[in-house]
């Protein structure tokens, strides 16, 4: 038999005993032999210091944001919503996400489920709610979010764990003006006695019945600023001179728009990944990074140059260079084990190896094809961590792979189109969204064992920066599927 407890009481007993630290994710790629190997989130990592610290998840800031809506449920334009994580001190904090979707109560029921990004991870908040829980349904009655989750949402977890998710829920449904009271339904059955800590909820709850152990902390900074899509900007013709494209940021992620140079400053917006801004003309050295300045709907702001390159025309062929040529030297160097450092980026050397990219920084590469430390790499086959998955140096899994494919008699080498494998990505999601603002060139193995009708093909997709007047290799993408 369930004990039945009041919140108010069940309350004192959680502020006595205080929550436990958030989990943390590990990365895709890893090193087996002490190295400083590159992170697999590389946008919020320190491990590489001479990458610039400053997309949303870098500096301890939030995920995209917009003006929070006010009707939840369809009809709705509105883009960005609020959701609350815990941090370690037992407070909710507000984040932000963009959304695609009308039904925009159901997408931060979501985004509770999904958990924080990896930068908000960075900053100590998780979730309380299970990434198993399902739902299976929400609309909102005279005031009241009716909220069916499965069976899932009241499984584990102690005193905090079960408060925690529920004022995540109450507080995340609340942001909505719609919205006042939560009803929790469990597997379509109203919950009057919440999970084996026998929490009484009765008809609905509001934020008051939580806020005393569970108290809305101060928003994470910047959290009230706008996110801008490519839509919401200055119009701006590619390849001109002064236009830009946001680039190696991940898709959770943003750009953060300041008000001054630096970290330091207030944040003003967010520049969606991919997005083209046209530049101003003014720079400023701020420790060992540059900022410039760019147009937005807020007037000039200043975002860090590291996360900008120029731009290219809409047919992906700036003039002067020779894409071709620059990914033929790429082949050539690493064919013959020689230096590939002059040809790439200053931004480092990006390898997305069926994960998301990870940052090789330039004065690292010098000998990387003679380093013996072998890393885990992303599989299009296995989970990350599993056994199965072979240890591999830089050389073997990524050069000699990449070499094999160029010099196939078989193989296409193409600038700016993907060609998609017979089982493979579609073309729209082959390049992951760090890479989606510069001009590449795709390597295509078609495959050539009779036996597996083809499904032995291999892709490199080389995503090249403009540098000045120069060619560089910034991005490296395996696409491929084995039988």
């Amino acid at each position: 038999m369930k004990r039945a407890i009041p919140i108010s009481l069940l309350l004192m007993a959680v502020v006595a005993c205080g929550p436990g630290g958030p989990d943390s994710a590990g990365p895709i790629t890893v090193a087996t032999t002490p190295t400083t190997a590159p992170a697999a989130d590389s946008t919020s990592t320190t491990t590489n210091t001479t990458q610039p610290l400053e997309p949303g998840a870098a500096t301890s800031t939030t995920a995209p944001s917009t003006t929070s809506t006010t009707t939840p449920d369809g009809g709705s334009t509105a883009t960005g919503i609020t959701v609350y994580f815990l941090d370690p001190d037992g407070h909710a904090r507000a984040v932000h996400r963009n959304v695609t979707t009308n039904e925009v109560a159901r997408a931060a029921l979501q985004a509770l489920i999904t958990g924080p990004t990896s930068g908000e991870m960075g900053s100590n908040l998780s979730t309380a709610v299970p990434a198993d829980t399902l739902v299976l349904g929400l609309r909102i009655d005279d005031g009241t979010a009716v909220v069916d989750l499965s069976r899932e949402f009241e499984a584990g977890g102690g005193s905090f764990s079960v408060l925690g998710r529920l004022a995540q829920v109450v507080y995340s449904l609340t942001e909505f003006a719609s919205v006042e009271r939560v009803r929790f339904l469990i597997d379509g059955t109203t919950v009057d006695v919440f999970s084996s800590e026998g929490i009484v909820l009765g008809e609905s709850v509001s934020r008051n019945d939580f806020i005393a152990a569970i108290p809305i902390g101060a928003p994470v900074a910047g959290a009230s600023a706008a996110t801008w899509g490519q839509s919401d900007l200055p119009a701006v013709t590619l390849g001109a001179a002064d236009v830009r494209r946001v680039v190696l940021v991940a898709g959770d992620d943003v750009l953060n728009v300041r008000d001054t140079p630096g970290v330091g400053g207030t944040i003003i917006g967010r520049l969606e990944p991919g997005v083209a801004v046209k530049t101003t003309g003014q720079a400023r050295s701020v420790g060992t990074s540059t900022w410039v300045t760019v147009q937005t709907p807020a007037g000039p702001g200043w975002v860090n140059g590291f996360y900008l390159t120029r731009s290219v025309p809409d047919s992906g062929l700036p003039g002067g260079g020779d894409p071709l040529a620059a990914v033929r030297q790429l082949a050539d160097r690493l064919a013959a084990r020689e230096d590939i450092t002059p040809l790439v980026s200053e931004k480092g050397l990006w390898v997305s190896h069926h994960a998301p990219p990870i940052r090789f920084p330039s004065g690292d590469l010098s000998g990387i094809l003679d380093d013996p430390t072998t890393y885990r790499w992303g599989s299009n086959a296995l989970e990350p961590g599993s056994p199965e998955i072979r240890p591999m140096t830089f050389a073997q899994a990524v050069a000699a792979r990449f070499v094999d494919a160029y010099h196939d008699d078989n193989s296409l080498v193409v600038a700016n189109e993907i060609i998609e494998g017979p089982n493979g990505r579609p073309a729209a999601l082959a390049i992951p969204t760090e890479f989606g603002g510069f001009g590449f060139v795709t390597v295509h193995d078609p495959g050539d064992d009779p036996q597996y009708e083809g499904l032995d093909w291999t892709g490199w997709i080389v995503s090249l920066a403009y540098e000045g007047d120069q060619i560089k290799v910034v991005g490296l993408t395996l696409d491929e599927w084995a039988p």
